[in-house]
């Protein structure tokens, strides 16, 4: 069974192709797509779309949508889809939003692409509006589009919105092959090399994008009943098990990682002390009680110093209040004064008549 997460470690060969790959100037697919043979809006988390959490990469489903981060330098990395496409005509749609692309990044929708990367396409956007086809061909990039100074690189300027939606198209008739940028045609080329294939992303270094959906298009002959073993993952019963055991293993590597975690929250709180629930529960009920009272006391603390600083400022303010002095009492205290000395002044001489009295008196008495 197909992988459906691989990292494409390869090499990349800037040379022009020289296989049977045929580019034309003009429309090569004119039958109408008007029947919805998949669908995939990233409603839930499935096995074909990985959620990742790691140095080199961040992907996850969330919200009808597939976040893809790339964030290291270096090797892109490939996400397929299980399902494979078998019918001669389809078109596939797929809507993309580049939030950040490095100058060295891109992101491409791989299609008809062959068992252990023997062949395939690449239909890539990359930074500063540009777009290029590449083909996979035994584990090695060969550039479609473009020349060796620009790596295969063609610039479409009006055609790449950068943090909006972009809807990248893949039309099919008979191996005729018309690519499309937001509705319109880029290229188209021919080559009868592979009769189906399988799809996915190919994210290259330090690029953040978002996926929408991805959505494969049939005329009503392929969709009809004689039909419907076109588009399948593997009709034998032995791929249907296989894909079974593939959800059975993501299960359960999820509910081990499960496991894992809440192990290890058991294991810390046997470190704190904690041997059952209702020993939690009774140290938390007491690590309440506990808190509470200490929030008391703090909050009466607190009311304390609070009546404490009111008191304190008005001390402060009354010892800061300037005396205001009275011109009359400064008079007054002036005059009190002169009372004072001439008080002095009439003792003394009340003590100088004393004595001349005392004098006089002793003198007639002899």
């Amino acid at each position: 069974m197909q992988k459906k997460i691989l990292l494409l470690l390869v090499l990349f060969i800037v040379t022009k192709t020289e296989a049977q790959i045929q580019i034309s100037n003009n429309a090569l697919v004119n039958t109408e797509f008007s029947t919805t043979i998949f669908r995939e809006d990233f409603d839930s988390v499935s096995s074909d779309w990985p959620t990742l959490s790691n140095f080199n990469n961040l992907f996850m489903v969330q919200n009808g949508t597939y976040y893809m981060n790339r964030k290291v330098k270096g090797e892109p990395y490939a996400i397929l889809s299980s399902k494979k496409i078998t019918i001669n005509a389809f078109q596939l749609n797929v809507r993309i939003n580049p939030i950040e692309i490095s100058l060295d990044g891109y992101v491409g929708v791989l299609f008809m692409l062959q068992e252990s990367s023997v062949g395939g396409y690449i239909f890539e956007i990359g930074p500063l509006s540009k777009y290029r086809l590449r083909q996979v061909k035994n584990g090695l990039y060969v550039n479609i589009t473009g020349n060796s100074k620009s790596n295969g690189w063609v610039t479409a300027e009006g055609l790449i919105n950068y943090n909006q939606n972009n809807i990248i198209s893949i039309a099919c008739q008979n191996r005729n092959y018309d690519l499309m940028i937001n509705s319109k045609r880029v290229l188209s080329f021919n080559d009868i090399e592979y009769k189906d294939g399988s799809f996915g992303i190919l994210i290259g270094p330090e690029t953040k994008v978002s996926i929408d959906n991805f959505v494969l298009m049939g005329t009503e002959q392929s969709s009809g009943p004689a039909n419907n073993v076109n588009f399948s993952t593997n009709t034998d019963m032995k791929a249907i098990d296989n894909a079974e055991l593939v959800k059975l293993k993501a299960t359960i590597e999820k509910l081990q990682n499960d496991n894992d975690e809440l192990l290890l929250v058991v294991e810390t709180m046997k470190a704190k002390g904690y041997s059952s629930p209702d020993d939690f529960e009774t140290k938390y009920v007491s690590s309440v009680a506990n808190y509470n009272a200490l929030k008391l006391k703090y909050d009466s603390l607190v009311n304390e110093y609070l009546l404490l600083k009111v008191a304190c400022d008005s001390l402060k303010s009354v010892q800061e209040t300037p005396v205001i002095k009275d011109p009359s009492i400064d008079a007054l205290m002036l005059e009190l004064d002169g009372l004072k000395q001439k008080n002095i002044e009439l003792e003394q001489e009340n003590a100088v008549l004393s004595r001349k009295i005392k004098k006089v008196s002793g003198s007639s008495f002899k």
